[in-house]
């Protein structure tokens, strides 16, 4: 269970990590039956990447076609159900009944090694669902690490503080909200900075965080193996490239609040 520090944490960032929450054995089951779909593809053997003599793609090309690899991968879907999961979803969602139709399955995140030089993009910023009129928290989602992933390795970007924005403004659908929040004085900011920073990013996985209440930051998702992030899923994210020599492989799943659903319906 969350602590009243990591609870405070998450409703004022939108993003928390956990470090070590997922088994290694689990972790490890879930990795090679990801490599097992990518040795049809030729990129891996009995367990292990191979990417050698083979050319790097330019981002946004991830290297492979994602249809190709799918996810439906039991031992990924088993990630869930380690003890810790749940529950901390359930801690951020105030113990609400989970919808398990519109997010089915977790998704499988890879990313293979890009050539040219690593930056922030300024294009591909979404939410996955939209702001409901209540402007509650409809779900989390969770990335789990299934590898080492450091700074410029391919993970997930966060504006850390966005899920605060648009509350207070009635529904919008997913497609508008990146619009909108873009618009904000504080993105343009944000974005601003990190150009004139030379892409450098303006906050780590374990700097300190600043309370201010209007404060946006973009947070890279990076750690070990078994480390886990949740993320509050009004928050702006991003896929970004990845420079370093290994791929990024993550799991991700979405989970929603049931009672959310009727908002949703009723407001398209």
């Amino acid at each position: 269970m969350l602590t009243e520090q990591q609870r405070a944490e998450f409703d004022l960032h939108g993003i928390l990590k956990v470090k070590s929450l997922l088994s290694e054995q689990a972790v490890s089951r879930a990795r090679h039956a990801i490599l097992s779909r990518f040795e049809a593809l030729g990129l891996s053997r009995r367990g292990e990447w191979r990417l050698e003599g083979r050319s790097r793609a330019k981002w946004p090309d991830k290297g492979y076609s994602a249809k190709a690899v799918g996810n439906k991968i039991e031992e990924v879907e088993n990630l869930l159900g380690e003890p810790g999961v749940e529950p901390i979803v359930g801690s951020t969602l105030e113990h609400a009944n989970l919808d398990h139709q519109m997010f089915k399955r977790p998704q499988i995140l890879v990313t293979l090694p890009n050539k040219g030089e690593w930056f922030i993009p300024k294009d591909g910023w979404h939410v996955d669902i939209a702001r409901i009129g209540s402007g509650r928290r409809p779900g989390v989602q969770v990335f789990i690490l299934l590898s080492e992933i450091k700074p410029q390795g391919g993970g997930t970007l966060v504006v850390s503080g966005s899920h605060r924005l648009l509350n207070n403004d009635g529904f919008i659908r997913s497609r508008d909200v990146a619009k909108q929040i873009q618009k904000k004085p504080g993105f343009c900011k944000l974005m601003s900075e990190i150009e004139s920073a030379s892409g450098e990013l303006l906050r780590s996985e374990d700097s300190k965080h600043s309370n201010q209440q209007d404060d946006l930051s973009i947070v890279e998702l990076t750690g070990s193996p078994g480390d886990a992030y949740f993320m509050d899923l009004r928050a702006l994210h991003s896929a970004a490239p990845n420079i370093s020599d290994h791929p990024r492989m993550m799991a991700t799943h979405r989970f929603l609040r049931a009672d959310t659903l009727p908002e949703l319906t009723l407001s398209k």
